[in-house]
């Protein structure tokens, strides 16, 4: 490969990196609504998050992308496809960090809440000057294996005509020819990516069981 397809791959990349980037942005906020829903909202609420998860968690991410992306303009929601590709997975992996962040939250021990009511904290006080930070710490490494697993899946962009490291690659390797040489370009790059936060949160998960 020569520079010119490096540069190429790079500005993919780049792309897929922004695109998680926002991806995991909206999952994470999804993620703390359905969590602090499932564990402190009026029941009907609760029942409701649950479903809602459980029902994204069992569909492919793939059906998702593809099903919006054809069926939101009949609605009449026109949107661009970078658009849909960060609604679509942002909530598809809303769900998935909601797990870890209910997860996290429930294992705070409950005198925690006590203690911080005990010197006059109001709810929203305790949840986010004791729960939260105590929570947070517990949350970090599973976080992250989300994280990657969102790199990882941008590579479905292109199964709607989206543009990222996978789609550029296919570029190089149909304008020259060696798709071997590109492919294995590819995997290195997403390794490069990945690696770093599989580390990161090898190093995290250690640190919190010591």
């Amino acid at each position: 490969m020569n520079l010119a397809s490096l540069r190429y791959l790079g500005i993919g990349a780049g792309t897929t990196i922004g695109l998680a980037a926002a991806v995991i942005v909206l999952g994470a906020v999804v993620g703390m609504l359905l969590a602090t829903a499932r564990l402190y909202a009026w029941p009907p609420i609760g029942k409701l998050a649950e479903g809602y998860a459980l029902v994204i968690r069992g569909v492919p991410l793939l059906i998702l992308l593809i099903g919006a992306y054809f069926s939101l303009p009949y609605l009449g929601m026109d949107m661009p496809l970078y658009a849909v590709v960060i609604l679509v997975m942002g909530l598809y992996f809303g769900a998935y960090m909601g797990e870890v962040f209910r997860g996290a939250i429930a294992s705070v021990p409950r005198t925690q809440w006590d203690a911080g009511r005990s010197v006059g904290f109001r709810w929203l006080q305790v949840f986010g000057i004791v729960i939260l930070p105590q929570a947070r710490r517990l949350c970090v490494a599973p976080f992250l294996n989300v994280a990657l697993t969102v790199v990882k899946n941008t590579s479905l962009v292109s199964a709607i005509g989206g543009w990222e490291l996978v789609a550029a690659g296919r570029e190089i390797g149909e304008r020259t020819g060696d798709l071997l040489a590109v492919y294995l370009a590819i995997a290195a790059v997403y390794f490069a990516i990945c690696f770093p936060l599989a580390r990161l949160a090898t190093f995290i998960e250690r640190r919190s069981h010591a």
